[in-house]
């Protein structure tokens, strides 16, 4: 058997109560690493660490929120010594024409899918800074990538982190602190579930342009990001990991 490839690291990981974070949560525990986690759904991500066991922490958590950032950082850093990894997760989505795109939805995604990946990017740097070490994680999405009908507020959401993650990595480099992008296609989340029962035509006319004609699990995205997190891509920064069936080919 391999050894675990996260062994003795602390990953923060938002957005972990539900979907892609709930399973790299496991993925990174099951790999040897120290997991706190963190979500808007206190109960819900509170339910994950406790079946993921003793290695596993959780605290609420808004990521639009400075104070809420600051807060749960001082937590990791007083419950694990130091962050390794910061797997940037959580987020929202919305598919709607931009007609039918209000200025507080359009914000409100922003809102939680850029500003939220902003601040913990500025949270961890400093620490990470200082040590000389870390890696941090950002998932944006195939929507970063290119452009899709009705994915206005989406698109420019995950182009944003996209962008982000390019200028922090060459920002960074310097102090070996490491900066990816995961870009998940259509992934079986309960984000997906939502949206098929909301616009199902929608949801099928994207599985059948995907080449590998299925939609992808939080499992493999999971695994994606313990390559991004671990040693065994140290010499990766600024890259784009793209888990989408062959879609953006």
């Amino acid at each position: 058997m391999a050894a675990p490839r996260l062994q003795g690291k602390v990953a923060l990981i938002t957005g972990a109560a539900g979907g892609i974070g709930a399973a790299a949560a496991r993925s990174f525990a099951d790999h040897g690493a120290l997991v706190l986690l963190s979500d808007s759904d206190a109960d819900g991500v509170n339910r994950i660490a406790a079946e993921i066991g003793e290695v596993a922490d959780s605290h609420p958590h808004d990521v639009t929120s400075e104070a809420d950032w600051q807060a749960v950082v001082s937590w990791a850093l007083a419950r694990g010594d130091r962050i390794d990894v910061l797997l940037n997760n959580a987020g929202v989505f919305l598919a709607a024409p931009l007609a039918d795109t209000s200025l507080e939805e359009f914000r409100r995604v922003i809102d939680v899918n850029v500003v939220g990946t902003f601040l913990g990017m500025r949270a961890v740097a400093p620490s990470m800074s200082e040590r000389r070490a870390g890696s941090i994680v950002n998932v944006s999405s195939v929507a970063g990538l290119g452009g899709s009908p009705y994915l206005t507020a989406y698109a420019a959401s995950k182009w944003a982190v996209r962008g982000m993650t390019k200028v922090l990595a060459k920002e960074l480099a310097r102090v070996n602190v490491r900066v990816n992008s995961l870009h998940p296609g259509q992934i079986d989340t309960d984000m997906n579930a939502r949206q098929r029962e909301r616009t199902p035509e929608l949801v099928d006319k994207l599985i059948k342009a995907i080449p590998m004609r299925r939609i992808g699990t939080p499992q493999e995205v999971a695994q994606a990001a313990v390559y991004l997190a671990g040693d065994e891509s140290r010499y990766v920064t600024g890259s784009e990991l793209v888990i989408d069936g062959g879609t953006s080919a």
